[in-house]
């Protein structure tokens, strides 16, 4: 096991036809005694300006595999003075997680964004696995969360009712999972690039 090593949480991602919407609570509970570690987690990071990352699992092994998502990205810009592909981001991730197999980092990752291609959405687990989704739920609350989702998802909705529906799944994975919890945070990337919605944003869907 690599560094500490913390579980518990929901992380959220849902694809629209001109935007990725991310959502996370901040709740971040130890492994072993399930106690509460920390109340102001973060688990939505930006990778670049044009894509973010949702982590669930090890806390350690999250940082270390983002920093090398964000390294490759600005070196992949410098190279070919252009912004990475979600894909190709995607499908790095998926070859540290895949070759790190036999002694696993402990993480799932979201990774969305927009490209050339437009809206995109992957999602990795620890042993390198890779698909692209339309909506995607991590962590111990996501039973929870995916039937929110499932009930209302429809790619053609407007971001705006993307970011209800995102915080609504993520509410009720709050009211039922013992391990999320403390607060939500959301962040969409467009066309425009990542936004990061403030506290006052979030509590008018609430």
């Amino acid at each position: 096991m690599r560094g500490v090593y913390y579980t518990g949480t929901t992380t959220i991602a849902l694809t629209v036809e001109d935007a990725v919407v991310v959502a996370a609570d901040r709740r971040v509970t130890e492994s072993y005694s399930k106690k509460i570690a920390h109340k102001v987690g973060k688990k939505i990071l930006e990778i670049d300006e044009h894509v973010v990352t949702t982590i669930a699992g090890g806390v350690a092994d999250a940082q270390y595999i983002v920093d090398q998502l964000r390294a490759i990205s600005k070196l992949y810009s410098m190279d070919n003075n252009k912004k990475i592909p979600i894909r190709s981001l995607a499908n790095f991730a998926s070859i540290l997680l895949f070759n790190a197999r036999i002694y696993p980092y402990i993480v799932e990752l979201n990774i969305g964004g927009y490209d050339d291609q437009g809206p995109s959405l992957y999602t990795v687990d620890p042993l390198g696995s890779l698909t692209q989704e339309k909506y995607i739920a991590r962590g111990s609350g996501s039973p929870y969360a995916l039937g929110v989702i499932e009930s209302r998802y429809n790619p053609k909705l407007s971001l705006e009712d993307t970011i209800r529906l995102a915080i609504d799944a993520l509410k009720s994975a709050i009211r039922w999972d013992l391990f999320t919890g403390e607060g939500i945070d959301v962040a969409y990337v467009s066309k425009e690039g990542v936004v990061f919605l403030k506290e006052e944003e979030v509590k008018k869907y609430i």
